[in-house]
């Protein structure tokens, strides 16, 4: 009865895909906004490229967190994984508070990347959490 999984760990890895799975949408359409419209490109601070490399880079580091939290049992691993979260969350957040409140109409763009800086800080946390439950079996 070993290769059971119990129902807790189960949600666990539909949630860490979830999060995963709205975190990646919501930053990379941000990303394609960028590409393909002058004005959310002239809006931020970062310029086109910046904008692209923190948004889908940030997309990549959820993405690596949730099979880290799921998969891996390292903890050097982990730690790297968590505090590479919590440079993307911050990364993002800054460029969401520059898109609110700039003197422009991208005010949308800011929402999406709110609600994407704090996909990715859960994600970290799932991380964090991860290593716990798994160090204590």
């Amino acid at each position: 009865m070993t290769g059971r999984t119990s129902r807790g760990e189960r949600s666990g890895g539909f949630t860490l895909l979830m999060l995963c799975t709205t975190a990646s949408i919501l930053l990379l359409t941000v990303a394609l906004l960028v590409t393909s419209s002058e004005d959310v490109a002239d809006a931020t601070p970062f310029g086109r490229i910046g904008t692209l490399v923190v948004t889908v880079g940030a997309a990549l580091v959820v993405c690596a967190s949730a099979v880290i939290a799921r998969h891996t049992a390292v903890p050097a691993v982990r730690a790297t994984a968590v505090g590479a979260s919590i440079i993307a969350a911050a990364l993002v957040a800054v460029m969401a508070f520059l898109f609110l409140f700039a003197n422009s109409a991208q005010f949308a763009v800011g929402l999406l990347l709110a609600c994407a800086a704090v996909l990715v800080a859960l994600g970290g946390r799932a991380v964090a959490q991860a290593s716990g439950t798994r160090e204590a079996r």
